[in-house]
């Protein structure tokens, strides 16, 4: 793969389109702005630089390029981010030696081959038409859902998936066992679904990462009733939300998600009209899944077969969603042992369930009540016992303060009692993960004087650099080395190109760059006039510093050369300082006046 190649995918690629369609981005003068998707925040703190093809955020210091961002937000590897730009672009690329990227692509590939070979068995091979036939006939699902969803069979000789892809498709038996479907025993290869209903499991992108199998009713065999792909370089099912990849965009258009936790759940509720759905691999939302999740709603509400107000990690997966902004609700299925039997007995009463969710907290509580009875002492402290970390886990201490009083209340104590009982979890607990952030350094008023000189001035125009004595003010030498960058910069370019000049910095001198490129001047950059004139503003403030520095550095002189009795020296040193301050006055004279910035 050649640099060319990657140059030109990028050239061809705008990254506020790309970012855009996956958070909401709104405009800040030649920027946008957005909440940052690395890290809970209230107030934005993310930008993205159409000129510069960047991102940065100035929370967390996340930064980088589109690449970048697609490796961080959709867990992409670089040649995959490559390949899905390329493609978007419509180049092709050039074949190349991805080292450990090329291993992803070839247990995709496998995947993928697994996937087309069960799907053909289930729909068109005598061998899955039993296995069709329950599933249409005892499962209700119908032929267009099987299709959509791509379910398949696997059949029940082994072997035959070892001659499919070993035999035909000439895949290695270890890079089988590794994509987590076969099984290597000395020289045979057994396939780890044999007999089973199979749902391929996808990533939220489309890519076939592992397969689940679902025994069938007239299997005798002494075996659990799913087996499940084991963690691959391709699967882990913490990070899986199995219908995801079909769902996402209904998901996103009605801000709300359903979470149930089979994929059976899923498939009829999906095919009864409720698409904006996913279901969970495992007995608990894991952190990671709802990271997920929340890039395409804002509200979840809960359908699960499992205990998740015994599930401390699931409470855990559920804090953090509620501050990442999202509102959890939790449905009780009524009448009906899960989403599965609801969807296919009584679909309105099923979306009426779902609309009569309650809150999480509130399900919680009701949910540790009603296994217990709180009439008792040793009652009370069961409940306590249950309870108490429940409330601990709501940092929003006013939504806290509330349900502790809701719990007082039920219980018939003081709610000082409650809230010294969670104060304690609070002391004796552990240590719970904070949002990550950015201790801004604190800068004095030359620092940020410099930086919005360059900011101006590479937004206008940076041959400011090159005329007069600009570059002399500016004394920093980060700031001074961004400016020889730029000398080196425009003697071997005919013209300025800032995304170009961006990426030829040096990594360490990147970082500072996009923070002064990105500084927020929406006034300014609406208005030519206006940068002119802030520009002139800034500079002579810059001055004004300068010859200030140099008047100390002259009374500390004058003041030496008094008690040393040297005239001469002194003469020369009052002189000078009597030129400073003349043209200091001038200065400070002007039209205009100073600009005012913020001193920290």
């Amino acid at each position: 793969m050649s640099d060319n190649q990657v140059d030109e995918v990028k050239s061809k690629t705008d990254i506020v389109s790309i970012i855009g369609e996956r958070i909401e981005l709104k405009k800040a003068g030649r920027n946008y702005k957005a909440l940052c998707p690395f890290h809970g925040e209230k107030t934005p703190s993310f930008m993205v630089s159409p000129e510069l093809q960047i991102f940065k955020c100035f929370g967390c210091a996340e930064a980088g390029d589109v690449f970048a961002f697609l490796e961080k937000y959709e867990g992409m590897e670089f040649p995959e981010a490559l390949k899905y730009l390329a493609d978007r672009a419509g180049i092709k690329l050039q074949r190349g030696d991805f080292g450990a990227s090329s291993e992803k692509e070839k247990l995709i590939e496998i995947n993928t081959q697994v996937l087309r070979f069960y799907n053909y068995l289930l729909l068109s091979h005598p061998l899955g038409k039993k296995a069709l036939e329950y599933l249409e006939r005892t499962r209700g699902l119908k032929i267009e859902t099987i299709k959509e969803f791509q379910l398949g069979y696997s059949p029940e000789n082994s072997y035959l998936l070892s001659n499919f892809l070993v035999g035909k498709k000439k895949f290695s038996t270890k890079d089988i066992e590794k994509a987590g479907v076969g099984i290597a025993r000395g020289a045979n290869l057994y396939d780890r679904f044999n007999g089973r209903v199979i749902f391929p499991l996808f990533d939220h992108r489309g890519n076939p990462v592992g397969f689940a199998g679902r025994v069938l009713p007239w299997d005798k065999r002494e075996t659990g009733k799913y087996i499940n792909c084991p963690e691959t370089p391709l699967y882990h099912k913490s990070s899986v939300l199995y219908g995801l990849n079909l769902t996402r965009s209904l998901i996103k258009k009605k801000k709300v998600a359903i979470v149930v936790e089979g994929e059976l759940d899923l498939i009829s509720s999906y095919q009864s009209g409720i698409k904006n759905i996913v279901a969970i691999k495992g007995s608990a939302l894991t952190e990671d899944q709802v990271r997920l999740l929340s890039r395409f709603a804002q509200k979840f509400i809960l359908a699960l077969d499992s205990d998740v107000a015994g599930d401390a990690a699931a409470r855990r997966a559920i804090g953090i969603a509620e501050n990442l902004g999202v509102e959890v609700k939790v449905a009780k299925i009524s009448g009906f042992k899960d989403p599965d039997e609801a969807a296919r007995g009584n679909i309105e009463s099923y979306k009426n369930d779902l609309i009569k969710a309650e809150g999480i907290w509130d399900f919680f509580i009701d949910s540790v009540f009603a296994r217990i009875d709180s009439g008792s002492g040793a009652g009370k402290a069961k409940i306590s016992k249950e309870i108490i970390p429940i409330l601990s886990e709501i940092e929003d201490k006013i939504v806290q303060t509330h349900y502790a009083n809701i719990v007082a209340q039920r219980l018939g104590v003081p709610l000082e009692a409650v809230t010294d009982q969670i104060s304690k979890v609070g002391i004796q607990g552990e240590v719970l993960e904070t949002s990550p952030s950015v201790v801004e350094e604190k800068r004095d008023r030359q620092s940020l004087l410099e930086e919005r000189f360059l900011s101006l001035s590479f937004r206008s125009d940076p041959r400011t650099f090159l005329i007069g004595k600009a570059a002399e003010i500016i004394t920093l030498p980060g700031n001074k080395k961004l400016v020889d960058e730029y000398e080196k910069y425009v003697s071997s370019h005919k013209t300025f190109d800032i995304s170009k000049f961006g990426s030829s910095l040096p990594a360490e001198l990147f970082d500072n760059f996009t923070r002064i490129v990105l500084i927020d001047n929406k006034d300014a950059d609406q208005n030519p006039n206006q940068l002119k004139k802030e520009l002139d503003l800034v500079e002579k403030e810059l001055k004004i510093l300068q010859v200030k520095g140099k008047l100390k550095i002259l009374a500390t002189e004058i003041r030496n050369s008094e008690e040393k009795g040297e005239k001469e020296k002194l003469l020369k040193a009052q002189n000078k300082f009597n030129k400073l301050a003349k043209s200091l006055s001038g200065y400070e004279e002007g039209d205009g006046g100073g600009i005012i910035l913020r001193e920290e």
